[in-house]
């Protein structure tokens, strides 16, 4: 059993235990008596100085209803004092069985007879005429009082017998408990000797093969293989030195055979790095370069041989990039896209892939550049050509509307049934081709940057309800509950008022538009830190989970699909997200199918109240 590192270590393991052993029996030989004198200090003489304080206390009540019953109200005090007698009876036959103390006997039985001539003597004053209060007088204080006194005398003598007593008691439980303090303390005290002495001996003895092997590991994990431990002993340890020996040879073998072949790998790595098109670095976790190919040695304008181990901001002065980056690996994320930078006269997406090691923790980072000028080029031109076409169509759209409305108000002459019809529908058609106009041309201001903001301080629930008052008709038509919740009272927010009402009155028009008779339509707000959430909650259609990112899209239609179709031109939505965005703000949407749809957005609060 000795021969193993186990044994040895059981051996003092038992030595240590018999120790605690034994300074826990001393400690609880002590304890109990202890224990026992306290029990004996708060159990017994408490008990007996609460009876006798409430007796006193009975005491008084009682002479208190003698002097009612002479001045006052006879039947209320006598009452009162036969209460107080039967409750003084209660405490005395506490006190009677719980006689402790020498002496205390004699004094309890001095109470009984006192207190007997006290009641005694009361029964006389009550059969006293009610008049003769002169009389009454007299005789409480020449035979009531005194026994009332001798009583509290007899009282205040037997708590402080008890008093004494405890006192005593504590002071012999003090000593006890330092005796038992010091007695605990010196056997603690040899056995932490004892077993400090034996912990040591054996602890040396243990750890001298151990240091011996965790210095050879050491420099191993160095990368020298040529270690070889000699520890010859029976024990685990004696086994581990062998098994450490044949691992490291096996390791030195394995070394010499991968060593090739990762060379090979690394190169045919760079290889393929060196010959990719667009810009490419790879940054270590300091944020220092550790590779680059041609394309992002021609975009930056630097030589690898001056940008290898140097920090990103000295080779690539893009701070803003660099804070997207720093961004993204504090995030924890995988992969994420840094739109539209741009170098010069040519747009790039930077694909940004923090790469983790073996133990999930972040060692590089790769940065691609993807050039998209042609993209964004292609983009501009359509954004330039929506916005001519728009401005053009807006002109005799006005015209058309102008004419047809003249007509079906018979200004220019009586129509038919059937020209009415075809009328109504030409002023239908016509209203939302003059909406599709009217985003188009909001949509191309917002993303040309030309739209102007009125950014300041307003009233969330202002804004609310300005937007509300003219959809309450439409939505009372349908039978829709449209309903204001937002508080008066909620902090202002930092808009453009006239831009928030647009939003708004998009996102509830929406709703009546996919809500029927007897849905509700809830506005709310609610403060979520330095942001407003306001939301348009409806209980209408719902959208599918498929669909509730792309509705945000330009000009977005859904397919073949018979449940669910996109009411309107496909660019309200779109439009709402550029104004949120420009406020600094973000919109979602949470939905579900036949339980309805929650648009939601956030506005930065402003310090004033509204």
């Amino acid at each position: 059993m000795f021969k193993t590192l186990k044994g040895k270590i059981s051996i003092v393991y038992l030595l240590l235990v018999v120790l605690v052993l034994i300074v826990g029996i001393i400690s609880g030989i002590n304890m109990y008596y202890l224990s026992k004198t306290i029990d004996g200090l708060m159990i017994d003489n408490y008990k007996s100085i609460k009876a006798v304080n409430l007796m006193n206390e009975e005491l008084e009540n009682q002479n208190n209803a003698i002097l009612t019953f002479i001045y006052d109200d006879r039947q209320t005090a006598i009452k009162q004092f036969n209460q107080d007698n039967s409750v003084f009876y209660n405490w005395y036959n506490v006190e009677a069985n719980n006689i402790t103390e020498k002496n205390e006997g004699n004094y309890v039985d001095e109470i009984k007879s006192a207190y007997v001539n006290f009641t005694t003597s009361v029964s006389y004053l009550q059969g006293m005429p009610p008049d003769d209060k002169v009389g009454m007088l007299n005789y409480y204080n020449m035979k009531i009082k005194p026994n009332y006194e001798h009583i509290k005398d007899l009282l205040n003598s037997l708590a402080k017998l008890n008093e004494d007593a405890m006192f005593k008691k504590k002071t012999n439980a003090t000593l006890d408990a330092k005796n038992s303090m010091y007695t605990i303390l010196l056997v603690t005290l040899l056995a932490a000797i004892f077993g400090f002495i034996i912990s040591l001996i054996f602890t040396n003895r243990f750890l001298k093969p151990m240091e011996y092997l965790i210095k050879s590991i050491r420099e191993v994990k160095e990368g020298e293989l040529d270690q070889v431990i000699s520890i010859k002993t029976d024990d685990e340890l004696g086994k581990l030195a062998v098994e450490f020996n044949n691992m490291i040879r096996r390791l030195k073998q394995y070394e010499e055979s991968q060593l090739g072949k990762i060379i090979d790998e690394r190169n045919k790595t760079l290889s393929i790095v060196k010959s990719i098109n667009d810009p490419l670095l790879v940054l270590n976790s300091d944020y220092k370069i550790i590779l680059l190919n041609g394309a992002a040695e021609e975009l930056f304008g630097i030589e690898e041989k001056n940008a290898i181990d140097k920090h990103f901001l000295l080779s690539v002065k893009d701070e803003k990039l660099f804070e997207q980056i720093n961004a993204i690996v504090d995030s924890k994320f995988n992969i994420n896209k840094v739109e539209q930078v741009k170098y010069g006269d040519k747009y790039y997406d930077v694909t940004i892939t923090p790469i983790k090691n073996y133990k999930s923790e972040i060692s590089d980072i790769l940065l691609v550049f993807h050039n998209i000028t042609e993209f964004k080029e292609l983009d501009q031109a359509k954004d330039d050509f929506i916005s001519i076409i728009s401005h053009e169509f807006k002109t005799p759209l006005t015209s058309i509307m102008m004419g047809t409305s003249m007509i079906l108000e018979e200004k220019i002459g009586a129509i038919n049934d059937k020209q009415r019809s075809t009328l109504v529908a030409i002023e239908e058609e016509s209203e939302k081709l003059t909406e599709l106009v009217n985003e188009l041309i909001e949509l191309t201001k917002i993303e040309s940057g030309k739209e102007m903001y009125n950014f300041k301080c307003c009233s969330i629930f202002g804004i609310a309800q300005n937007t509300v008052k003219p959809l309450y008709n439409i939505a009372n038509e349908k039978g829709v509950n449209l309903t204001n919740t937002i508080d008066e009272d909620m902090p202002c927010v930092y808009a453009d008022p006239e831009k928030i009402t647009w939003v708004l009155n998009n996102l509830i028009t929406n709703a009546l538009k996919y809500t029927d008779a007897g849905d509700d339509i809830t506005i709310s707000a609610s403060v979520d830190g330095d942001f407003m959430q306001i939301s348009v909650k409806d209980t209408g259609a719902g959208i599918p989970k498929e669909y509730k990112d792309k509705i945000f899209d330009k000009f977005f239609h859904v397919q073949n699909d018979d449940e669910f179709e996109i009411k309107g031109t496909g660019l309200g939505l779109a439009v709402v997200k550029e104004i949120v965005e420009a406020h600094g703000g973000k919109v979602w949407c949470e939905s579900d199918i036949d339980v309805g749809s929650n648009f939601m957005f956030t506005l930065p609060i402003c310090d004033e109240r509204g």
